[in-house]
């Protein structure tokens, strides 16, 4: 059974038919929308780095990167070296070994990483 709609002939029946929202109602939406915000403006800012890692061994200063065959070709000269705290880049190849800035470090074994490609989360919704 449809009901039917009742016309309003004064001015007072006009509080009886309007329905308002609860506070909570709006606090939920706003929470919702500051959550997405935030996540939006953080996808902005924050890069995912794809890294390549290994052990950096240095003798007199010489670097030298122990770096596998299949890596090999993600390597480019110019690119930033990390061993222990310092940054460093690839100066060029010598027989297909990397060779790297001279660090202040003293001799021994380290750990080395290589950042190969960033990207920003929001890239991923843009198509880039």
């Amino acid at each position: 059974m449809k009901k039917k709609n009742k016309s309003i002939t004064n001015p007072d029946e006009l509080n009886k038919n309007l329905q308002y929202s609860s506070p909570i109602t709006w606090i939920i939406l706003t929470s919702v929308v500051l959550l997405l915000l935030g996540f939006f403006i953080w996808s902005c800012i924050y890069k995912i780095k794809e890294k390549l890692t290994g052990t950096a061994n240095i003798t007199a200063g010489q670097v030298t990167l122990v770096v596998e065959e299949k890596s090999l070709n993600k390597l480019a000269v110019g690119q930033k070296v990390y061993i222990a705290g310092l940054e460093g880049e690839i100066l060029s190849f010598n027989d297909n070994q990397p060779v790297v800035s001279s660090f202040t470090l003293d001799d021994g074994s380290y750990e080395y990483y290589i950042v190969i490609k960033e990207m920003r989360p929001v890239d991923f919704l843009l198509g880039k």
